[in-house]
């Protein structure tokens, strides 16, 4: 029985990409290869991460007499990675170890009569943190006791970096293989203060399009022009070594409502004048980014 180390899981609507408005239960996973400082501050004056909230917030200590004591408890981040707590070494103490077993039950008692798909589809969306970094071997356990409550749909958030391993892949083309495939990719451009060395991995995504039943797509988070240039470059870069991108998406930095305002009608305007599909954040417009949305 597999072991899982998480965030949280949570009900909520999905908010961006592929699939946004539709009711999907929120698997986050703890552990993440990328910091992403970048976002939310002048390119040219980037605060170091360790003087970032979530490493600076004297109630991050675990000691301290007000310190947090859930995820649900965190402050929005407007700097810097706004799932920062779902990596960050500082917030592990509030993760949860459980075996898989135990997560599915608590994903059966989020959805409306235990089951994925008592009306229409409710989907499974595995998000971060990075899930495809040291969890590949507990998903095809996930997925199947999944099958038994009408699991059809499982997106997987990831920033398109982490190899997938080739059991994994055989167990999706094999008995997972009536399980429909998301693959939402969110590439890191330099925005972020990632390096495209890093970020872009077009053999990674050449492996993701070997799953049969699956739909691949990039999700760019964008501020201005200069950022849709280093989108054409990355897909270009992909389409160049084979890659099949099914969609590309282009989304407005911002993880509170303000900042979203100042970036969303230029982000739009850039989509129509690029052909990228604009992707909204719905549960910032909703619920404010907080965790458990």
């Amino acid at each position: 029985m597999g072991k899982l180390r998480y965030s949280e899981v949570f009900y909520s609507v999905q908010g961006e990409g592929r699939w946004v408005g539709v009711p999907s239960v929120f698997l986050r996973v703890f552990g993440c290869n990328f910091e992403c400082a970048g976002f939310g501050q002048e390119r040219e004056n980037l605060i170091s991460t360790d003087k970032m909230p979530y490493f600076t917030d004297p109630k991050a200590d675990k000691n301290h007499p007000e310190a947090y004591k859930s995820i649900e408890e965190l402050p929005v981040t407007p700097i810097g990675c706004d799932s920062s707590a779902s990596w960050a070494m500082k917030y592990k103490h509030l993760q949860l170890t459980e075996t898989i077993e135990q997560v599915q039950q608590r994903i059966i008692d989020l959805l409306p009569n235990g089951k994925y798909n008592e009306q229409e589809d409710i989907h499974l969306v595995i998000t971060g943190g990075e899930p495809l970094l040291g969890w590949q071997r507990v998903w095809p356990e996930l997925l199947e006791l999944g099958k038994q409550i009408g699991l059809k749909n499982v997106t997987f958030e990831t920033n398109g970096t982490q190899n997938l391993q080739e059991q994994f892949i055989e167990y999706l083309n094999g008995d997972g293989k009536d399980i429909h495939i998301t693959w939402s990719t969110s590439p890191k451009l330099s925005l972020s203060g990632e390096k495209n060395e890093d970020a872009l991995k077009p053999d990674v995504l050449l492996a993701m399009n070997k799953v049969d039943n699956s739909f691949l797509y990039n999700k760019f988070v964008v501020r201005d022009i200069e950022d849709f240039e280093e989108v054409d470059k990355f897909v270009k870069a992909y389409r160049d070594n084979g890659v099949k991108l099914d969609s590309i998406f282009c989304m407005p930095e911002g993880a509170t409502f303000e900042q979203q305002t100042l970036t969303a009608k230029g982000v739009a305007d850039a989509c129509m004048k690029t052909g990228y599909k604009y992707s909204p954040r719905l549960h910032i417009d909703l619920f404010g980014n907080a965790w458990g949305t």
